[in-house]
Parts: C-alpha cells; structure tokens; sequence
C-alpha cells in the first residue's frame, strides 16, 4: 500500500506570490481611497455647516428672536449656534434650549474654514428669516466648497472645483 499524498495545503512559493500580488493591490488602492477619504470630510464639513445655517434660519422663525451662527476661523475651526454671538471655543458657551450646539474641525481632519460674514458671525432675522449676507468657505487638498447665506436668509452651497460636480451651479461660478 502507498501513503497517500494528496495534502490539502498552499507551496511556500504559492504563498510569496499571493502576498505580493496583495500588496501591489493594497499600494494602488490605499491612495485613491485617501482621495475619497478626503473629498468625504470636505463634503461632509459642507453638508454640515448647510444644514446647521437653514437651522438657524427655522429657529430663529419658530423661536420670533435672533438666532445667531458665530465662527471661529483657520485649521483649528468651530462655529457654534445661540440665540446671542457665542465663543465655540468656550465650553458650554453656544447653547439653544441648554443642548451645546457646536462643530469642530476635530471632526472633520484636514478641512479648514474662512468666512466673509460681518464681523464673525451671521444672524438670522425672526422676521421671514433674513440674515446678513455672506459666505463661509470650507477647503481641503481635495477642492473648497462655498456655503453662501443671502440677505433674505436663504442659504446655498456651491464649488467651482470640477472635482466637485455636484455643487457646480448651472452658471459655471459661484
């Protein structure tokens, strides 16, 4: 009788082929997964900052008094929501009904913030929700989006970044 040989196993040069042909996938793909990385935290920032500015804006219509967006600008941004300007930096300082509401570029690495507002913050009128104009402008190695609040309070968000299609607007420029 002879032994069967039949082991159910990988050959060590099977293996180092695998693990190479492994490891030029993961050198391929790690860096178009860091762009994605990237424009996801830029997109998000902007999708953030959007809502919490149209937030504001009901607030202040619901609550018939000034609801204010106060920011702090630079890679280490913040901007917080109260019904009086507010420190975002300052623990507990921007509040509506006692809940803390404040963004942090802690949450979205990378991504930095300017704003051309009247002094450092924006407000939002109880009357039809007016606010005063202006644009918060989020950018990160990826492209910039531009979050832009009209005098009647309405507020849009667009990008000239071709990286960016979804927010091009039909003009061509923001």
């Amino acid at each position: 009788m002879r032994p069967d040989n039949n082991n159910a196993g990988f050959t060590l040069v099977e293996l180092m082929v695998t693990v190479a042909v492994t490891g030029i996938l993961l050198a391929i793909a790690v860096p178009a997964f860091q762009s994605t990385l990237d424009k996801r935290r830029l997109v998000g920032a902007a999708e953030q900052l959007y809502a919490d500015l149209q937030y504001a804006r009901s607030e202040a219509i619901k609550r018939n008094t000034s609801v204010y967006v106060s920011f702090t600008t630079g890679a280490d941004w913040c901007y917080g929501i109260d019904t009086a300007t507010c420190n975002c930096a300052t623990a507990n300082d921007c509040q509506l009904d006692d809940i803390e509401k404040v963004v942090s570029a802690s949450g979205f690495r990378g991504v930095s913030l300017a704003e051309t507002f009247d002094g450092v913050d924006t407000d939002f009128d109880p009357r039809h929700g007016s606010a005063d104009n202006g644009t918060a402008t989020l950018s990160s190695n990826y492209g910039s989006i531009k979050i832009i609040v009209g005098n009647l309070g309405r507020v849009r968000i667009c990008s000239d970044s071709s990286n960016l299609p979804q927010y091009n607007p039909a003009s061509g420029t923001c």
